[in-house]
Order: C-alpha cells, then structure tokens, then sequence
C-alpha cells in the first residue's frame, strides 16, 4: 500500500513536492487555498491583456544550467518557446547617456570600455568572471543534506577550477564591486543590475553567465502557464490537487506529523506532511509555534529580507515592439515620485511586446516595478479600504504620467489599469511581510547559512519546503527544495529515489 503525502500549497514548491512524489510510489495530494495553481508563480486576466506577476528570467530555461533536468522532470518546458533578449537591462540618465548591460559578455564587456574608457580595468575583472562562470554547473542533483564524503570530495574536485573565483565573489557585494568604477554613473548603475547592493557578487556574475549562454529566458505565455505545465505533469502521474482549501493546522501525534485540518475543520491524515506555504505562516501559526528551528529565528531576527513591491500594470493600444524589451528599462527621473511613503528615483519598465501571447497583436502590456519599502505602512493603509483605493488610483496616475513622457500618447491609448502592492502578496499567499523573495543572500548570510534546515527540532515525517528555505528563493528554490525533500523520504524509507521526463 502506498504511503501518503500531503503537500500544502499548490505553488512551484508545492506542485514540484506532488510530481516527485508521484514519481516514487507515493500517493499524493495537494490542498490549496486560491483557486489557481503557482502560488506567487502567477499571472492574471485583465481584459485582452495577461499581467504576469512573477517570472522575467527562468534559470535553466535551456542545457547547460543544472535547473534545466528539473524543468524537464517537471514537464515545465516541453514544446515551450523561450524569449531570449538581446538586452538584460538598460539605464538612461537625465545627461543624456545611457548605459545597457547586454547579455552576450563580450557585447557587454565592448560596451562598457566604450561607456567608461578609464574603467577598463574593472570590466574587464567582471567580464571574466561572467565568462568563467558561463562553463559553472552547480552540483544540485543530490540533496546536500545526504551527501558523504565521497559526495564532497567529488564536488571538491569539479568546482576546484572555480574556487578562487568564487571565493572572491561570494566574499564581495555587488554595492562593493560597484565602488570600484571611477564613472560616477557607472558606479549607481551597476549596483542596481540585481535588486540588492548587499547581495553577493556571484549573484550577479552567474545571472550574467546564465543569460550569456541563453539558459535564462523567458517562457511564452508567462507564469501561470508555466506554473499549469507543472500542474497538468502531477495530474498525469496521478496526483490530486485540490483548490479553495485554506490549511488551517498541521497535526501532531507524539511528536509524529499525522496530517492537517482545513479551515472548514475537516481532517486529512497523511504518512507526510511537507509544507511549502509561507514558513512563518507554517511555523507560528498552522504548528502554534510549538516546534522552533533556532536558526530560523536568528534568520528572522538579524537577516535582510527583500523588500516588497508595488507593482503597476497597463495594457495599452500601443505596438511597442521596437522598442527594449530588456526585464528592466531604467529611466532617472528629473524630479523623485512618490510610491506610497518611499521617494523613487528611478522609473523601472518592463515591455512585454516580445510575447504575443499576453496582448493582441498591435497591443502591449507594459510593467512598472517599484520597491515598496516600508511594509507597516501598507499594512495599515490596508486598514481602512477606501484610502488604500485612493493610494493605488494615485500612484497608477502618477506612473501614467512617466510613461506619457516616454511613450507620447500613452495615457489616451491606455485600456486597463492594475494596480498591486505587498498587501495584495499577503492577500493571495500569505507571505511574510508581503515579500516575493526571502533573505538577502549576503556575503554574511552565505558564510553562516549556507544550508537552511528542512525539518524542525522535536517533529518528526514533516519537511518545509520552498523558497524560505532555499534563499534568497524564486522558482527555482522550489523545485530543488521539494526534489531534495522527496529524496530524504525516500532515503528514510529505503527507497531508490528516482525521476522521469515527461
């Protein structure tokens, strides 16, 4: 007789956690509270036009990045078409010039000789350590929490070529890099490529490797016809998924998880249980804070969190196919506008005319992203409905306005207005803080949790899963986290772990 696992949350972690499961003998069922399968893997309808609230780049999107078996497993890309930009992103300043971080390296490292002559020197330290990170697959076949000494002196060996070099990178934040350019504007720029200065260099350096290789693109259709491919690979193994079921509690028998009660109190008793909602959610609430992992408080309590966002969406009657379709079109704006309580200095496009499938033909979906800054101000906006409606009327009218500068005529050709901000995160999957990724990946945070725990002290047959315990999170997070949990179960029950393409 099969064992039985019951994954909360129909995320990517979620949906992944269900298809391995299946994979090897168990029975599996997924309970979730939306309606939809993807979790913050989403997109949404707004009249003709598709928003997509997530994926810009998929890691692993072709061979030669370790995430593309995954995909595969997952039945994620078959028959897919992947974007491949020519552009990553680009930053126009009020002088008139503009800097653009291509993904090819050597248009790249070309440009920015060009863009900062007296530069030479740190583009080309930069450069090459984007091209020796272009042949870098990262072990991540086998969980790391099952490796033997054999494990670790074979994966000491494959990476001894990269070791200096990562060792540089994980030790150096990209705001540290950045300080190194001479060209004042150089130095702002390079330093938002990737959302944090604080991240670690390598980061930036193997997103600029995976781009390179063109194993970074983006899936036509968007997030939730991403996030449905993997959905439909469950089905087809077998699994059940069910929606419009909020998981209220995770129960415990001496210490043994033994299933989990719905909002409506009915019980599902399962073997497992793997939890791939929000960790704080899953450990303060749905287990009442009875079983603490020390390290996720330390986590909590010292490490930097990604910030939220306020996201503004348009469709709009507009071809804009000659225009960039790089993730990021970065504006300086001649005066600061105001996004909630945080002053922007930067206006942040991303054109979707590249992808067909998400406007009719001669129309676009245009995106602007802004960090949202402090969450205890949207949360108490949140409080009193009619002057959080207000607040998000405001800013879409004031983002119309920039893009009126940059698109003339924009405003009359604008068909759908969205507007989302981190109380709209909290609202469709309860996570902490409103966040869409997790911790800050640190030169600190990588030096002292290198590896998060999956499991909590004192409980037994219960994992987390997801991108709270694969920093600093995104979709990749959680298909690795969940493939190496069902490994573990497989290891507990003395089973050969074993994988499919579909």
């Amino acid at each position: 007789m099969e064992k039985k696992i019951v994954v909360i949350g129909a995320g990517i972690a979620g949906l992944s956690a269900g298809c391995y499961a299946r994979m090897n003998g168990y029975e599996a069922e997924i309970y979730e509270a939306h309606s939809i399968p993807g979790g913050l893997c989403t997109s949404w309808k707004r009249g003709e036009y598709t928003i997509d609230g997530c994926l810009q780049w998929l890691t692993g999107s072709a061979p030669g990045n370790s995430f593309y078996r995954f995909w595969k497993e997952l039945g994620a890309i078959h028959g897919r078409k992947m974007y491949n930009r020519d552009e990553f992103c680009r930053f126009s300043g009020t002088d008139g010039r503009t800097f653009i971080a291509y993904c090819n390296v050597y248009r790249l490292e070309q440009h920015m000789k060009e863009f900062s002559p007296d530069d030479a020197e740190t583009t080309e330290l930069f450069c090459r350590l984007v091209r020796k990170f272009t042949t870098f697959e990262a072990p991540l076949g086998k969980a790391f929490e099952l490796y033997n000494f054999t494990d670790y002196a074979r994966m000491m060996w494959k990476m001894l070529p990269y070791m200096k070099d990562l060792g540089f990178c994980t030790r150096t934040t990209i705001g540290d890099f950045a300080r190194r350019f001479k060209d004042p504007f150089l130095r702002e720029v390079f330093s938002m490529i990737i959302d944090s200065p604080d991240m670690s260099l390598f980061v930036l350096v193997s997103t600029m490797a995976l781009l390179h290789i063109k194993a970074g693109g983006f899936p036509e259709g968007g997030s939730l016809a991403f996030a449905r491919a993997i959905e439909q690979r469950f089905i087809s193994l077998g699994g059940k998924v069910y929606y419009g079921k909020p998981v209220e509690k995770i129960l415990v028998k001496d210490g043994i998880t033994c299933g989990i009660q719905l909002e409506n109190e009915e019980q599902i008793s399962a073997d497992y249980v793997i939890s791939c909602a929000d960790l704080h959610t899953t450990v303060y609430k749905m287990l009442d804070g009875k079983y603490i992992e020390p390290q996720y408080e330390v986590l909590f309590q010292t490490a930097k969190i990604y910030h939220s966002s306020v996201q503004v969406s348009f469709g709009v009657n507009m071809d804009l196919t000659a225009e960039p379709g790089c993730v990021a079109d970065m504006t300086k704006l001649e005066m600061p506008i105001l996004i909630g309580n945080e002053k922007m200095e930067w206006l942040w496009v991303h054109n979707y005319s590249f992808d067909e499938t998400l406007a009719p033909k001669g129309k676009t979906v245009v995106l602007c992203l802004f960090p949202a800054g402090n969450f205890d101000y949207w949360e108490k906006l949140y409080t009193n409905k009619a002057a959080y409606k207000k607040e998000k009327e405001r800013i879409a009218n004031v983002v119309a306005g920039e893009l009126e500068r940059k698109y003339p005529g924009f405003i009359s050709c604008t068909e759908v207005t969205d507007v989302l901000t981190p109380m709209t995160y909290v609202r469709y999957t309860g996570n902490y803080h409103g966040t869409y990724m997790t911790w800050i990946m640190t030169p600190d945070l990588l030096k002292r949790h290198r590896l998060v725990k999956k499991t909590l002290p004192g409980l037994r047959n219960f994992w987390l899963s997801g991108m709270w315990v694969q920093p600093p999170g995104g979709v990749p997070s959680g298909a690795k986290s969940s493939r190496d949990i069902l490994q573990m179960i497989c290891r507990q029950d003395n089973k050969k772990f074993r994988t499919s393409e579909s």
